[in-house]
């Protein structure tokens, strides 16, 4: 309830959102808090002018904060661009826009506590009404899982990496931006024209006919993910724009097409990460697997080797059994999965996550829950336990070997 009251007491034009999951680097348990919080670039030339120039070294603005969601007290944090690849013309210089000096005024900022890593963060920069600039940041730290909910029950599921800015009025009433990303080089089916396809669809037909530079499942789930967006926009784009370039006869038209298009949004990431590890999966010659099998309780765990009936066979050996949770996050997440499939005591938990803290890893460890992530994201956990951490890789020839 308090989280709900303060969005909306944000509802406004007067205020800028700018949303994402903090990353291992964000909290600082890689070791990197001194670099401060990314923001993206189109953030800073919307609301941050002051900072967006190439003509001086590293400008940038001073503005209070405070982190509202625990009651912390006010301080003066900074703005920066740093811009030594532009200013300095450096080949390999920085040309990142953060805000930094969390910790300056204050100690124990929640910004910088690891066990925060992986929870979706909300920085609501108060605007200046002649210019539009900002003058001030709130900050909201999602406590737990319900509160995340009530969030993305508004905006979408907020993904592990990304960086949704936009007026706060726009977002909390279903405006969803999307990323801006290169158009697909596939050719839409003529029957795509007719009807909006299903996300399986989509994501078996750019399976299908991309033609992807890697074998490595590793890197082919991350690029897989990146082409399916490109291409769900394109069908996006035939079914809405003839839409909105033909106008509204009256508000209710424009409501009824937007909220149909922001839910659409919403929805598409359901089940995809699933449908991506499944064809991925058979691929690479791990073809022996159940999904969404009935386990105790009728638990539902996402996949279940080499069977669902291999499961329920008490001659088959549970020793060979293997089980693999898919969750995007997993930070107030991670619990749910250990009673999904009593027989199988160590856990296979694949996330998207960048990061958790040490704590939580050795909670999780204690569990007997076994994290699983891309090798790329992998870089991004703290390095004391990343030797404790499978890649996609590792966990199919792992599984192979265990079913062979």
């Amino acid at each position: 309830m308090e989280f709900s009251q303060w969005l909306n007491s944000k509802n406004s034009p007067s205020h800028w959102f700018f949303i994402k999951r903090l990353s291992a680097n964000d909290t600082g348990e890689t070791g990197g808090h001194q670099v401060g919080i990314y923001i993206p670039e189109e953030l800073v030339r919307q609301i941050l002018k002051p900072i967006d120039k190439t003509d001086e070294e590293n400008p940038c603005l001073s503005l209070p904060a405070r982190i509202e969601s625990h009651n912390m007290p006010e301080q003066i944090v900074r703005t920066i661009y740093y811009n030594s690849k532009k200013y300095k013309k450096q080949k390999n210089g920085r040309n990142e826009r953060r805000i930094t000096r969390w910790n300056s005024d204050i100690s124990g900022s929640p910004l910088q506590d690891g066990d925060n890593t992986g929870a979706i963060a909300v920085f609501s920069f108060e605007l200046d009404s002649q210019s539009g600039n900002a003058v001030g940041i709130k900050v909201w730290i999602c406590h737990d899982a319900e509160e995340e909910e009530v969030l993305e029950s508004l905006i979408g599921e907020v993904l592990p990496g990304d960086l949704i800015d936009e007026r706060a009025d726009r977002l909390l009433t279903g405006f969803i931006p999307a990323k801006q990303v290169a158009k697909s080089k596939l050719v839409l089916p003529d029957e795509w024209y007719k009807s909006f396809p299903s996300g399986k669809e989509i994501i078996l037909f750019m399976a299908a006919h991309y033609r992807f530079n890697t074998n490595d499942p590793d890197k082919l789930l991350i690029q897989r993910r990146r082409e399916e967006y490109k291409l769900f926009l394109e069908v996006e784009k035939l079914h809405v724009l003839d839409h909105v370039k033909a106008g509204f006869e009256s508000v209710d038209d424009f409501i009824s097409l937007a909220n149909s298009v922001s839910n659409r949004r919403k929805s598409r990431s359901g089940k995809s990460l699933e449908i991506h590890l499944e064809d991925i999966f058979t691929q690479k010659g791990l073809s022996e697997f159940g999904t969404q099998c009935k386990t105790e309780g009728n638990k539902k765990p996402d996949f279940l080797f080499p069977s669902c009936s291999a499961y329920h066979d008490d001659s088959y050996s549970s020793e060979k059994l293997r089980m693999l949770a898919v969750k995007t996050t997993c930070k107030d997440r991670w619990r749910q999965i250990l009673n999904e499939a009593n027989k199988i005591p160590v856990k296979h938990l694949f996330t998207l996550q960048e990061g958790v803290s040490v704590n939580q890893f050795n909670e999780m460890k204690e569990e007997n829950v076994v994290l699983v992530v891309p090798e790329d994201i992998k870089t991004k956990y703290p390095e004391s336990i990343r030797a404790n951490i499978l890649t996609l890789g590792q966990f199919i020839d792992d599984t192979k070997s265990s079913l062979a």
